[in-house]
């Protein structure tokens, strides 16, 4: 069986999701409730784009199986490339921005990723603080990595 052919149970996501920074503050019933429902399954093959720099953000990614390399171009100065591994979200700045995508990412291996769309996200955090506080949390945490690398 391939990466591709794996099945996903709703206790793998939902112990995948509690296991994501920002998330694992989460109750299991508050996952299995609020957001497993919303979330979609979405395959990638090796050097296929997930995510444009300058189109319109709207998912937010939890990168469940396999590597994702992330490119920032930049006009007058050096691209900034990084990878993405398994557990990390990649986004979630399209939760409190309305800003177009800031960076290119592509699978680099077979990617699994979970999905859901930047409405839905907001609404669910609108109705439960927990979960605001974990975006919060995750994007203040992945600004200030960005500033200190």
């Amino acid at each position: 069986m391939s990466l591709m052919d794996e099945e996903i149970t709703a206790e793998n996501v939902v112990g995948f999701i509690c296991r994501v920074p920002g998330f694992k503050s989460l109750l299991h019933k508050e996952i299995e409730s609020l957001i497993l429902p919303m979330l979609g399954v979405v395959k990638f093959v090796p050097g296929q784009m997930i995510i444009k720099q300058g189109a319109v953000a709207d998912a937010v990614f939890f990168l469940y199986k396999g590597q994702a390399k992330v490119n920032i171009h930049f006009e007058n100065s050096e691209d900034v490339n990084f990878f993405i591994e398994e557990g990390e979200i990649f986004g979630e700045m399209a939760l409190v921005s309305h800003e177009k995508r800031s960076a290119t990412i592509s699978a680099v291996s077979d990617v699994i990723c979970f999905s859901i769309d930047v409405e839905t996200f907001q609404n669910i955090m609108i109705n439960n603080w927990r979960i605001t506080q974990a975006v919060a949390m995750l994007i203040g945490n992945r600004r200030i990595e960005r500033l200190t690398s």
